[in-house]
């Protein structure tokens, strides 16, 4: 099993990916930089971070393993449980690399430590960017009546380095550098129609009279990931597990039978997975640490 892989192909999508009993990468936003020691500048991007606290399976990694590779849910889960059974082992002697995602080593204190790799970028608004090389120009006139212009330093450049605009033909890309001056001037002209739009909404008011009360009928998107707190042969026990979160504040609801012939409570449902992966870990460390998600379209 090509472990990173599968975890590289989740990172694009997702914004948090677990392996069972490792721990989990986390990718998180940063905006576009320049690197004043490597003289480069660097698109937005998704840095990859991470947790080895949060390592309960939910499901994520799995199910993409075993649509991916074609094989059962259970066989999927027992090959990354001896991946990351191989991992460990590796890391008592020597750092384990993770292809395109970071290296994993161990501390003194036999805690993991990770250092990401910045040859790919996870972030899918900036597909197809690099970075590139600017360094600051020295430009002389040989008119003697104009004065030559001296050297930029680099921390004048970087602080007159404004934006980028990344344009895409086909699959060349172009940068164009912009001064902050421009970025000000924007703001300021922005504003300012902001500024005359609200004066002309302020004066133009109008006597409408009483207005009759318009009804909304809004279709909120089924759920079809529940967090489970468990499941009951018995329909009086499920219920009163159902009575028992409720008065908890959860939306707590009996999904049906399952093929073990068992009556599932879950503590809440969620239309978008990310949302549900967010609650399972609050729930897992409040309420149930053996909580895990149910896809109504999937598996576990």
């Amino acid at each position: 099993m090509q472990l990173s892989k599968l975890i590289s192909e989740l990172l694009v999508n997702h914004e948090c990916v677990t392996v069972p009993g490792l721990g989990s990468f986390i990718g998180t936003f940063k905006s576009a930089h320049y690197d004043l020691i490597k003289e480069k500048f660097y698109p937005p991007s998704k840095q990859i971070s991470f947790n080895s606290q949060i390592k309960n399976n939910d499901g994520l990694l799995a199910k993409h393993a075993s649509q991916s590779l074609k094989i059962d849910y259970a066989l999927a889960l027992k090959q990354i449980h001896q991946e990351v059974v191989k991992i460990n082992h590796t890391l008592k002697q020597a750092p384990f690399k993770l292809k395109d995602i970071g290296e994993l080593s161990l501390s003194k204190e036999n805690k993991i430590i990770f250092n990401p790799s910045d040859s790919k970028n996870y972030l899918k608004e900036s597909f197809g960017l690099s970075s590139i090389n600017i360094k600051p120009v020295d430009v002389t006139f040989k008119n003697p009546k104009i004065k030559p212009i001296k050297k930029l330093e680099k921390t004048s450049f970087f602080k007159q380095a404004a934006i980028w605009g990344c344009l895409i033909f086909g699959s060349a890309s172009i940068y164009i550098n912009v001064n902050n001056d421009l970025i000000e001037q924007k703001i300021v002209y922005e504003q300012s129609l902001r500024d005359q739009s609200k004066s002309i909404v302020e004066r133009a008011v109008f006597d409408l009279g009483s207005l009759p009360s318009l009804t909304l009928n809004v279709k909120k998107k089924p759920s079809e990931f529940f967090i489970i707190a468990g499941a009951f042969r018995v329909t009086n026990n499920a219920q009163t597990l159902v009575n028992t979160l409720r008065k908890k504040g959860y939306d707590s609801r009996i999904l049906p039978l399952n093929d073990k012939g068992l009556t599932p409570v879950a503590f809440e449902g969620f239309s978008d997975r990310n949302e549900a992966v967010k609650n399972l870990r609050l729930i897992q460390a409040k309420e149930n640490k053996n909580a895990w998600i149910f896809d109504a379209n999937g598996q576990k």
